[in-house]
């Protein structure tokens, strides 16, 4: 290849490689870098390594949200953001720090991350969750702008506490939920009407209509609860708690 066509390649590349965004070795090749150009890219000090198959630009700190995106993008792995952090991205906060320490992802695949991805250090803790509380469905996802106009997979929030709500095993986790959830006012009742119609999982739902209905929600009475299927028997939320009969759980004594 001539040098022209090279540094054309080159320059067409930076270009268009957003702050924060790692490249993957597939997706290079896929579009015409070849290993050699990359070695020439990491020696003349334009891109660096951040692990096997991963690559930034060389001046640049990857964004965990870059990583992610990489993951979803070029890597096609079935996975999004999701649970307490998709609420917290997407504006819903009770009492917490506008800086995540923690990112929750969500796979219904057994599919192994990348090296690359659980080695390096994204400054926040990076949660896998693999769930097959959807079936592997995509409802209730959508890609959203995270930093630097990196657009990223993420739960929305009518799907994003249920998510949360699926890890609720004490009392200190369901006061946090009940806390976040008192403040969504503005949930689409279609989209809950058909989440809960496809969860598996009887304690969420079980779980998200009593929140939803102790706190008046105002979208809550245009649910067809009768339509969800709530399982039977009891089910214990936290332990020491007091049963709701409507709901049969197992709840926090001051909340009844």
């Amino acid at each position: 290849m001539a040098s022209n066509q090279k540094n054309t390649k080159l320059n067409k590349l930076l270009s268009e490689w957003k702050d924060g965004v790692v490249y993957t070795s597939p997706w290079l090749s896929e579009n015409g870098y070849t290993p050699d150009m990359l070695f020439g890219y990491k020696e003349s000090n334009w891109v660096r390594s951040i692990g096997r198959g991963a690559y930034v630009k060389a001046q640049d700190e990857p964004l965990w949200e870059g990583a992610v995106h990489a993951l979803q993008n070029q890597l096609n792995y079935s996975i999004h953001v999701g649970g307490e952090t998709a609420v917290e991205l997407q504006g819903v906060r009770h009492n917490v720090s506008p800086r995540l320490n923690e990112c929750h992802l969500y796979s219904h695949s057994k599919r192994k991350l990348p090296g690359w991805f659980t080695s390096y250090d994204w400054e926040v803790e990076i949660k896998l969750h693999i769930s097959t509380m959807f079936g592997g469905r995509d409802l209730g996802i959508k890609s959203i702008e995270l930093k630097n106009s990196v657009p990223t997979r993420v739960a929305e929030p009518e799907r994003a506490i249920l998510e949360l709500l699926s890890h609720v095993n004490s009392k200190s986790k369901f006061l946090k939920a009940w806390y976040l959830i008192e403040g969504m006012m503005t949930l689409r009742p279609k989209l809950i009407q058909s989440l809960l119609r496809n969860c598996k999982s009887v304690k969420v739902k079980r779980l998200f209509l009593f929140m939803a209905e102790n706190n008046e929600l105002p979208w809550y009475e245009k649910l067809m609860v009768s339509e969800i299927d709530l399982g039977s028997g009891k089910r214990t939320i936290v332990e020491n708690g007091k049963l709701d009969n409507k709901f049969n759980i197992t709840v926090p004594e001051e909340l009844m």
